[in-house]
């Protein structure tokens, strides 16, 4: 699998299963790799902004306004420890780097303003192996305590699972869709208003997304086998909670779970670097 973001040095999935995919990032010298983690999520910054099919190459005369305008495109603010955008960068690179998908369109065609907040799906990808295409729609959650994240990922599950909701949002999303975007008449009609919900049900994907801080990391400063037994262990810990909250559905769902030290750390650094880039 080709990963647009090569976060192959940085990220491992350490649980592949159909329903729980565990991401690890692992140590050096000692120390959780938090920069390693940072640079790779900024990576994502103009894919995410920009969108995926506004064009796969920029003039180097455009580059640093690009840069500039999607760094400005995801939010200009300070109060930014309580705000999503993060989590959804987080999903995005998950989603491109390790279930090899495109994007549909971003959250941010639907923003009418600087900071302002967007709901719906966190993230709109889809994923094509020959005839087999699905339609990702995710949602992702940045938190101190996974165990809230899991919780309000469930409430976001019932929500989205309801007819009103996946057909409001279809109505959405299928009127922001570029004519040039390929296929784009088989999501149109994926996502029509009277498309059955057995054929909706069937051709979508939901990939449910918590980074969170982890208490692993107080007694664990290397990948020993102890560390790593931890991590499966409080990973499919959540996970059992997940099932518990979680109402039964035929659709698909994937919990995908990133633990770290401190998500309040991670948020500062990716907003430190995120401001750099709105002032280059």
């Amino acid at each position: 699998m080709t990963r647009p973001f090569k976060s192959e040095l940085v990220l491992r999935e350490q649980i592949a299963e159909s329903t729980l995919k565990a991401y690890h990032v692992g140590f050096d010298q000692n120390r959780f790799r938090l920069i390693p983690l940072v640079e790779v999520i900024r990576k994502v910054i103009p894919e995410f902004a920009l969108g995926y099919h506004m064009g796969t190459s920029t003039p180097n005369t455009e580059i640093v306004e690009r840069l500039k305008e999607a760094a400005s495109l995801v939010y200009t603010t300070d109060k930014y420890k309580r705000r999503g955008e993060f989590g959804e960068l987080i999903l995005h690179l998950l989603l491109r780097d390790f279930h090899n998908t495109v994007p549909l369109i971003s959250k941010i065609n639907f923003k009418d303003s600087h900071n302002s907040t967007i709901h719906g799906f966190d993230g709109v990808q889809v994923s094509i192996e020959g005839e087999h295409k699905k339609l990702w729609l995710g949602e992702s959650k940045l938190y101190s305590d996974g165990l809230a994240g899991i919780k309000d990922l469930c409430k976001d599950l019932r929500n989205h699972i309801q007819n009103d909701y996946l057909r409001k949002e279809f109505s959405l999303i299928s009127r922001k869709l570029p004519q040039s975007y390929p296929d784009v008449e088989h999501w149109r009609v994926l996502m029509d208003k009277h498309q059955t919900l057995d054929k909706i049900y069937s051709n979508i994907v939901l990939p449910m997304a918590c980074t969170y801080s982890s208490r692993i990391f107080s007694t664990h400063t290397s990948e020993t086998k102890q560390y790593l037994e931890a991590f499966e262990n409080e990973c499919r810990g959540l996970k059992c909670e997940f099932d518990k909250k979680t109402i039964k559905t035929s659709i698909e769902v994937i919990l995908l779970l990133l633990p770290v030290p401190d998500k309040d750390e991670l948020n500062r650094e990716l907003d430190a670097r995120l401001k750099r880039m709105q002032q280059i």
